[in-house]
């Protein structure tokens, strides 16, 4: 049996090798993660070798050109990434350092959201929190935060996941829009009784393939609209381009549609019919012992999205 201080080492071996697998995992390269670690490739190569053994399962596939994850090798990933950035910020802290935030974060939104709040606004985050990495998980699926190793996600529209801690930070305005050449081909709807006569694009918003309704405020009554599909698709960007080609009306989030309306690709319709904002939040684990860095990319997004001229 193992006395205590050579557990204590075996414990330690074990996560110096962990990072070593981080390290090659992100260079995708046993030759760039030796350098970066200034140790010889060969002994990031045993080490990594050594794991796959004690796991008894392949972490990596390697090429001649590059090295990619396995399945399996993906999972163990998310998990050294969390633990390894738990322990990096209990060592800042117990070191007496107050900018303790460190340690990779992954965070899930939406592509739109992403681009036109989120990266914008990134280099600011960086610059404040050096020692914090982030990792973008971009997917308009509502993707599982444990399944998908994600510290938080940012989601717009209803949140009804049971055991997610939801913190609600704004609202995004919704338009109604469809390309000029659409317009002069079908007309103008003035009113929501004119879209009968119309089609929409879908926007598939979930695993099962429903598609998001068509919502109106119509005297001062919130109406399901029904609206006829020829094109669905389930990404912001596809959405918004196959509105721009004229294939159909588009009803999405103002920082989706407004560029285009700017510069002419699009003109929103229906001014007299408001479609009703969607709640912003964004949703996390409840945990006792929320990391220092989870915490603060949290105040610091809800400060950010909050301060918006328009909340985005």
């Amino acid at each position: 049996m193992p006395t205590q201080g050579a557990a204590g080492g075996v414990l330690m071996d074990r996560l110096a090798t962990m990072r070593v697998f981080v390290r090659v995992a992100d260079a995708a390269s046993f030759v760039r993660a030796a350098e970066a670690l200034q140790l010889p490739a060969a002994s990031v190569s045993r080490m990594v070798q050594a794991l796959e053994a004690h796991l008894k399962v392949r972490l990596l596939n390697r090429s001649t050109r590059n090295v990619t994850l396995t399945d399996e090798g993906r999972a163990y990933y998310e998990r050294c990434a969390r633990v390894l950035g738990e322990i990096d910020e209990m060592e800042a802290m117990a070191a007496g350092n107050r900018q303790g935030a460190r340690g990779r974060l992954k965070v899930g939104l939406p592509g739109s959201m992403a681009k036109s709040v989120l990266i914008p606004a990134l280099p600011d985050f960086l610059a404040r929190y050096p020692q914090i990495d982030v990792e973008l998980a971009i997917s308009d699926r509502r993707v599982n935060l444990i399944e998908a190793g994600v510290d938080c996600a940012i989601r717009v529209g209803a949140c009804a996941d049971p055991g997610l801690v939801v913190k609600h930070i704004g609202q995004v305005a919704r338009i109604t829009c469809a390309s000029p050449a659409y317009l002069r081909q079908h007309g103008e709807p003035r009113s929501v009784a004119d879209l009968a006569r119309h089609v929409g694009i879908g926007y598939v918003w979930d695993h099962g393939g429903r598609s998001r309704p068509w919502e109106f405020t119509v005297n001062d009554q919130l109406a399901q609209v029904p609206m006829a599909h020829t094109v669905f698709v389930d990404d912001a960007d596809a959405y918004l381009a196959c509105g721009v080609a004229g294939l159909g009306i588009v009803s999405a989030s103002e920082y989706t549609l407004r560029p285009a309306v700017r510069s002419g690709l699009l003109r929103q319709i229906l001014h007299d019919y408001a479609t009703p904002p969607r709640p912003v939040a964004i949703v996390f684990r409840p945990n006792r012992h929320m990391p220092q860095r989870l915490r603060t990319f949290i105040d610091w997004y809800a400060a950010l999205y909050q301060s918006l001229p328009e909340q985005a």
